[in-house]
């Protein structure tokens, strides 16, 4: 008797029945996949990736290195990861995507020319606005990972940008040149937080840095912000999230935001992953003394109430290694949190 050969059926695993972005990597939570600018239009939302990997500094080795090796491929793992979810949230009774139509805008494409790079993501993030939409974004690293996707809002806001940065480091090193690269190392990771200052209606003033701690900073950190006209209690330390937590972390959030958009035109959020304490992701995180889960999701979620459709600018999301999934999750969590805040400005409940 001849055996037949065993087969394994692969077409129930590896074909999902929902849009895919790229080969078996799906959309972002499965949402139609825009193919160009005129698809857009009729988006509330749209998701787009700007995969730009920071070199590895010679200084960062072993895991720590994992938030500088393999950014190319964050876009993809978070896209794979949000398929599992939907925009239902039980505790808030809404869901998110009742009420909002979301889209896929794929990556922008990343050369080695960084200010190409640079101007790639800024017409992507510039359709996007055109059409009536927000983006959320993921990079890569900071830097080309976020700076271009401010630019592009700055364009066109007709006012101040508030910006909340979250972020255990400045990321305000002094440069001198417009993108340099440095001995053929491009260093806008490391100053990407004090260019933002150089574009149009980015107000110093509506400036807040939640998280900023660790000996990773230098002593210049805060002195630098404040000399572009940061103010020094719009940057929350350890010491003033500490406090925050003796005296009421929701009132807290709900001040932060509110001080950001007085008088502000537009809200930008910008998020990096080590802004949370080492212990949600201790294979990844190198940074003790964080924000929790909670409490990140609580700023954004004040941010898209306060902020509302006319105002929320957009959320950028960066350094989150490919591999490190709960960083994924919580990374979905807090977009959804911002937009059903959000919502309910408009008084869905």
């Amino acid at each position: 008797m001849t055996r037949k050969p065993h087969r394994i059926i692969q077409d129930p695993v590896m074909k999902l029945e929902i849009p895919h972005w790229y080969g078996n990597v799906p959309t972002f939570f499965g949402a139609p996949l825009a193919q160009n600018a005129e698809d857009l239009r009729e988006a509330d939302i749209v998701f787009l990736g700007i995969p730009w990997q920071a070199p590895t500094p010679d200084s960062r080795m072993g895991p720590a290195a994992d938030i500088f090796m393999g950014m190319v491929m964050t876009a993809q793992s978070l896209r794979t990861s949000s398929v599992k979810y939907g925009g239902y949230l039980p505790e808030l009774d809404v869901d998110v995507f009742d009420h909002l139509s979301l889209v896929d805008y794929g990556n922008v494409d990343v050369v080695r020319d960084i200010r190409q790079t640079n101007e790639n993501a800024v017409v992507a993030v510039e359709n996007i606005l055109s059409a009536g939409a927000i983006p959320v974004t993921v990079g890569g690293n900071s830097g080309l990972g976020c700076l271009p996707v401010l630019e592009a809002i700055s364009r066109h806001s007709a006012g101040p940008i508030a910006v909340i940065n979250f972020d255990a480091h400045g990321d305000n090193r002094d440069y001198s040149t417009p993108l340099e690269i440095d001995n053929g190392r491009p260093r806008i990771s490391g100053n990407w937080a004090l260019r933002q200052f150089d574009l149009s209606n980015v107000s110093a003033r509506h400036y807040h840095h939640v998280g900023l701690r660790g000996p990773r900073n230098d002593s210049g950190t805060i002195p630098r912000f404040l000399s572009r006209g940061v103010l020094r209690d719009h940057i929350y330390t350890y010491r003033e999230i500490k406090t925050a937590r003796r005296t009421g972390f929701d009132e807290f959030a709900a001040q932060v935001v509110n001080r950001a958009m007085d008088g502000a035109s537009h809200l930008w959020l910008a998020i990096d992953a080590d802004v949370l304490d080492i212990g949600v992701c201790p294979g990844f995180g190198d940074e003790p003394l964080g924000v929790s889960v909670e409490e990140l999701v609580e700023i954004c979620y004040q941010a898209g109430r306060i902020a509302g459709r006319k105002r929320l600018a957009g959320i950028s999301l960066m350094a989150i290694p490919p591999g490190a999934t709960e960083m994924q999750w919580i990374s979905i969590y807090s977009i959804l949190y911002t937009l059903a805040g959000m919502l309910q400005e408009n008084g869905i409940e």
